[in-house]
């Protein structure tokens, strides 16, 4: 994304209300309720998640330092200083910036299950699917007991979230119901009732 900043019209020395202001203003002018006649509805829209994207970077960046923008430094320090920065990547992550929050996670040493899992998520999202599937099975490893983890391993093993999410465009059953839990032996039975013995 280009400077926040300058998506919403401010400088960088605004103040928080003023950030809000021109979020508030630039959400109403682009939002797509207001435009519905408008024939650049497209565009509008475009920026409309823009303005919301920037808004949220900034803010982020504010309240958490900054952390999408730092470089090789470590943080080690107190458990506070760590929590901020989960919470940062957490963020990050629901929102859907995933670049950001493995930018975060990568400056946190002392590693826990939840930072595998974390990046994990992160990595799935920038495509890492390999790297993704491993840093949930040590997760899981770590924490044997917590479900989340093991969902999560799952959900990789069986194809990760693009499927998951993509599977009725291709003519899949929308209701997550698979003939076999396991890819394979789906892929047999389908190659037996093509290829009769």
């Amino acid at each position: 994304m280009s400077d926040p900043y300058k998506i919403l019209g401010i400088s960088r020395n605004a103040t928080d209300e003023e950030v809000k202001k021109a979020y508030r203003e630039m959400s109403r002018k682009y939002h797509p309720d207001a435009n519905v006649n408008n024939p650049n509805r497209d565009k509008a829209e475009e920026m409309f998640k823009l303005v919301g994207m920037a808004y949220d970077q900034i803010m982020n960046e504010r309240k958490y330092g900054g952390f999408g923008n730092y470089d090789s430094r470590t943080y080690t320090g107190s458990s506070d200083n760590r929590d901020s920065l989960y919470t940062a990547a957490s963020n990050y992550i629901n929102n859907g910036h995933y670049q950001e929050a493995l930018n975060v996670l990568n400056n946190i040493e002392n590693r826990t299950a939840y930072w595998y899992f974390l990046s994990a998520v992160a990595n799935n999202g920038v495509g890492n699917n390999i790297l993704a599937l491993d840093l949930a099975r040590t997760a899981a490893g770590m924490e044997p007991d917590n479900l989340t983890y093991q969902r999560l391993v799952q959900t990789l093993e069986n194809g990760g979230f693009w499927y998951t999410s993509q599977r009725s465009a291709f003519g899949g059953d929308e209701s997550g119901i698979y003939c076999c839990s396991d890819p394979c032996t789906t892929l047999c039975l389908l190659n037996l009732c093509c290829h009769p013995c």
